[in-house]
């Protein structure tokens, strides 16, 4: 059997068949395509908990994951109920190794692709997400896609956005462009492109007041963007936002983001 190749297609593969060669074969990479590797594996075991314990997280789900983990893999039964209970519930995992923290992670990993097959199925995507990131407020009425460098690609308001006002329709739009952002910053650190944005909400760089802003061409709404190109406004001019329908708004929404982040490049 030909040896798994160390980085993302190793993941994959182990992903898949719970192979020991591939849990272990990043061991052999560089150190910067080692650190870029731990990246990956820290996102993808973050998306394995969220797929098995729900948006909202189910305490009774987790305990059973640690449980099942822990049986078969007894040996690690400590570190990955350490790992599990930091990343659901804030708890302390100091005292592992980087090594440690990385096996446990690869083991949480498996075993929720072996409890889901849509999961499991899903390996390469979740591994690789591509160069667009998607996110949503938590009432999923503005959706935000961001490319990697963190350029608008796509706005979409949906059904139950014609319920909120000019006041809470923004900050529904903000909820959902950091949900999109915190993606996009984690697979930039990955990839070490478009990386030299600070992590949002991280407070790094709040220090800088540079902002540009632009209007739709209707007038109708106004964003306001920082250095980086993220949104840290938005205003609308006026009351009756749906005059023109849902996907009328939504335009001028688009309109007003792109305006205002083609502009910032031109005062930098």
């Amino acid at each position: 059997m030909t040896a798994p190749v160390p980085g993302p297609g190793a993941l994959v593969s182990y992903i898949r068949t719970g192979s020991r060669e591939a849990r272990i074969a990043y061991r052999e990479l560089e150190e910067k395509e080692r650190l870029s590797y731990r990246a990956t594996v820290s996102r993808v075991f973050e998306a394995a908990l969220a797929h098995h314990c729900g948006l909202y997280p189910s305490r009774e789900l987790m305990y059973e994951l640690i449980e099942r983990v822990g049986e078969r893999h007894p040996q690690y039964a400590g570190g990955t109920r350490r790992i599990i209970l930091s990343a659901m519930e804030g708890a302390s995992s100091g005292g592992m190794s980087v090594r440690q923290v990385i096996t446990a992670q690869h083991l949480v990993i498996r075993e929720v692709a072996k409890l889901h097959r849509d999961f499991l199925e899903g390996a390469e995507t979740l591994v690789d997400p591509g160069q667009e990131f998607t996110g949503t407020d938590p009432q999923h009425a503005v959706s935000i896609t961001l490319r990697l460098d963190g350029a608008l690609h796509a706005l979409e308001l949906h059904r139950g956005a014609e319920r909120l006002g000019v006041k809470t329709l923004p900050d529904a739009l903000i909820r959902a462009w950091v949900a999109a952002e915190k993606q996009r910053w984690r697979r930039a650190k990955e990839l070490g492109r478009h990386d030299d944005f600070p992590e949002i909400g991280s407070g790094k760089g709040g220090g800088d007041d540079h902002r540009h802003e632009a209007y739709s061409t209707g007038r109708l709404c106004r964003a306001t963007v920082d250095r980086y190109g993220r949104v840290r406004a938005f205003t609308f001019m006026r009351t009756a936002l749906l005059d023109d329908g849902r996907l009328a708004l939504a335009a001028q929404m688009r309109e007003a983001i792109k305006e205002a982040q083609a502009g910032l490049k031109a005062t930098l």
